[in-house]
This record gives C-alpha cells, structure tokens and sequence, in this order.
C-alpha cells in the first residue's frame, strides 16, 4: 500500500533498432558504474541486489546509491518495446527511521514530546526525503541516458 516510499517505477521507450541483449548490456555498464552487483540476468530480466552498507567507502554522489535491489525488464513487442524497472530503497528507509526514532530519543530527553516529534520528523525529512527527491530527478535520466546512449 505504501511502497510507493520505498520503491522507484518508471519506464524508457526504446529504440526499434536496439536489442534486448544490447539494452541489457548497456544497464549492466550503469550498474558497474554505479557500484551495483547484478545479481541475475536472462534474456528478459535484469536484477541487482546490494546492501546500503555493502562498501561504507563508496562514492555518496552516485545516482542510484540509495537503491540496495531493482529490477529491469522489456515490455511490448517489435515495433514498440518499453523498458521497465522497479527500485527498491527499503535499507534506506530502515536506516533513515533508526536516525529519526533517536532523534526522537535526544528530543524527549532535551525537550518532550513536542521537541522529540519535530526533532523525528526533521530528520526523517533530511535524511530519507532529501535522498529520494534526488533520486526521483536523477536515477531516470541516468537510465535513459544509458539506454538511448548511441
């Protein structure tokens, strides 16, 4: 019902002349460059899975690093082919909630109630909500320019 706050969909139209297999390599290539392990690969699935914390020394500016799982996949058939993905940022959202629920913790010991509530909030905003906005304006233009990439 709400995995819409831990999931990122979307979709790319592809070209008529780019195979599935060429489509998939592409992908794996932003996948590496992202530091994200493929998990599997068939002729129509690509997967990764890599935890939030997998290497605590990678780059935080990279496009897809709140994403620890996704999937890939191409739908219709030889005149119009989409490809499609779902994201999942479910370690994120665990983590950010930990940081929100001490926030809580410090604001209750330093202020009460009220204190505690905007001090979770705040950080659940800045931490997680800050990381998602990016992410909705980064991670599909980074998909489409590996896809479409001639």
């Amino acid at each position: 019902m709400f995995d819409f706050l831990w999931h990122l969909r979307g979709s790319v139209a592809l070209r008529p002349t780019d195979t599935d297999q060429l489509v998939f390599d592409r992908l794996e290539m932003l996948l590496d460059r992202q530091r994200k392990n493929t998990r599997m690969r068939t002729a129509e699935l690509l997967t990764f899975e890599y935890p939030l914390f997998g290497d605590l020394f990678a780059p935080n500016w990279l496009a897809m690093i709140i994403y620890d799982a996704g999937r890939f996949w191409i739908d219709g058939n030889e005149r119009e082919r989409v490809l499609r993905y779902d994201l999942r940022s479910l370690h994120g959202l665990v983590f950010c909630s930990v940081a929100a629920a001490l926030a809580f913790f410090f604001g209750l010991i330093s202020g009460g109630f009220l204190t505690a509530i905007s001090l979770a909030a705040a950080a659940f905003t800045w931490l997680y909500g800050m990381n998602m906005l990016l992410a909705f304006a980064r991670v599909p233009a980074a998909i489409r320019k590996a896809v479409i990439s001639a």
